[in-house]
């Protein structure tokens, strides 16, 4: 067994759907956070990792700003 020292991550997933979902259509309704995401909306609530998912549609896998920086991403990820 292994272990760490890092604080243990809470995530919290957003669901998107403009009526019902359709699985033929290629779609992305799923968006996963932080938990302590502050504002999922919004870009500099991310980190650079996250704006550029962001900014290609995609899901930003949880690169949340939390105190000014991403615990994915380690200390250098403002």
């Amino acid at each position: 067994m292994t272990t760490t020292n890092s604080p243990r991550l809470r995530w919290r997933v957003l669901v998107r759907t403009d009526g019902k979902l359709d699985p033929s259509r290629p779609s992305h309704p799923l968006s996963w956070h932080l938990a302590t995401c502050v504002d999922p909306e919004g870009a500099l609530a991310h980190c650079a990792e996250g704006q550029r998912l962001r900014a290609a549609n995609d899901d930003p896998d949880g690169h949340c700003l939390l105190d000014g920086q991403c615990p994915r991403c380690g200390p250098s990820s403002s």
